[in-house]
């Protein structure tokens, strides 16, 4: 005899529990997922912060590491009766730091203490610092030069004049060139010819790219401003006698805005390294790049001459500080006397230059910080 048996499925109470059980499940898996998210997020800002920390110092301390002055001379044999009579080191910090601690928010000064940090070291933050020099690069073969281009297409007329005229520097294109200089002369129909030297003018700054809370924002006065780290570079000539004479007009500035030259009474005045060393450089008066308050001034009569040719070497900046080591007993990193050092006035020199580097992470707001400390 058969007999009929029901077959059993899963009751209303089963499939409510295993519901359960799988969204439990799900939101556990969804939260490991989003925190895997942050923590690969913060892990690539804090990386990508470190990165760009290393590059911005290897282009800091390859400039640092080269000569700033003729022959062997080095920034520590300057002295009131020793001055050097080719090249140049100004280093400027536009105002005195204010005491930020028991502030909140901190003071709008651009150069702040913001007191101890955790290691018991104090902390700053500046926007205002502004490292000047020149820069003579070692060898002589072309590839360790600093190359310029010249806009051949603004004023062909004005650069086949520069290349022709006989001086130490420029020759006839049938002549040999010094080894101090390389050049591919200018041909006609050329866009674009290229002047390179040992020697040129390098400055370091900072402009304002927005804030902590309105990244876009140049003129936020809301959270910690923040800025990109600059650099402009102007070859020099190694001797300006007949490329002075040669009176180029000063009207043909754009096709030589890559060299170290200015227009001076309606002609070009080009610079050596001899000039520079007395002060006759891009920026004569590297104070007239502020303006009030001591705040950096991108708008200033002096940047138009800098801005143009400038490129990035570090964005997301908070501060760029730059401290000195002066020659004599002290073993401590200072401020400079007076808020400006320049090597052509200067009755010191200086055994060390201390750059310190703080950048910002918009995603992760966090963010990291490098000491480069160079030898002079």
């Amino acid at each position: 005899m058969r007999t009929n048996q029901s077959r059993r499925g899963f009751t209303l109470v089963e499939l409510m529990v295993a519901m359960a059980l799988t969204l439990f499940i799900m939101v556990i898996l969804s939260q490991a997922f989003v925190i895997s998210l942050e923590t690969f997020s913060g892990l690539k800002g804090i990386g990508d912060m470190q990165e760009n920390l290393r590059s911005a110092s290897v282009i800091l301390r390859d400039d640092l590491m080269q000569s700033h002055f003729d022959g062997a001379r080095r920034l520590a044999d300057v002295t009131a009766a020793q001055k050097p009579q080719a090249g140049f080191v100004v280093i400027v910090q536009g105002s005195i730091p204010v005491n930020a601690q028991g502030s909140s928010p901190y003071p709008p000064d651009p150069y702040v203490c913001e007191g101890l940090d955790g290691s018991g070291m104090p902390s700053y933050r500046a926007s205002n610092h502004l490292l000047y020099m020149a820069v003579k690069r070692k060898g002589n073969q072309p590839q360790n030069f600093l190359t310029a281009t010249l806009n051949t297409a603004a004023s062909p007329g004005a650069v086949d004049t520069f290349f022709k005229t006989q001086s130490a520097y420029t020759m006839s294109p049938t002549a040999d060139y010094p080894d101090s200089t390389y050049a591919i002369p200018y041909m006609p129909g050329q866009q674009t010819s290229f002047y390179a030297s040992q020697w040129s003018e390098v400055i370091y700054y900072l402009e304002q790219t927005g804030s902590t809370e309105e990244p876009n924002n140049t003129s936020s006065s809301i959270g910690t401003p923040v800025y990109r780290l600059m650099r402009a570079q102007f070859v020099m000539v190694p001797d300006s006698t007949n490329v002075n004479n040669a009176k180029i007009p000063g009207t043909n500035l754009a096709a030589f805005q890559n060299l170290s030259c200015l227009n001076a009474g309606g002609t070009l005045a080009f610079f050596s390294p001899q000039d520079v060393a007395v002060g006759q450089r891009v920026v004569a008066n590297p104070t007239s790049l502020f303006g009030a308050g001591g705040v950096l001034n991108p708008a200033s009569a002096s940047f138009a001459r800098v801005t143009p040719v400038a490129t990035l070497v570090l964005p997301s900046v908070t501060s760029f500080q730059v401290q000195i080591l002066p020659t004599g007993p002290s073993t401590t990193f200072t401020d400079v006397p007076g808020n400006v050092f320049d090597s052509t006035s200067a009755t010191y020199g200086l055994k060390a230059i201390q750059i310190t580097l703080r950048v910002w992470d918009q995603k992760t707001r966090q963010t990291r910080q490098l000491t480069l400390i160079q030898d002079m």
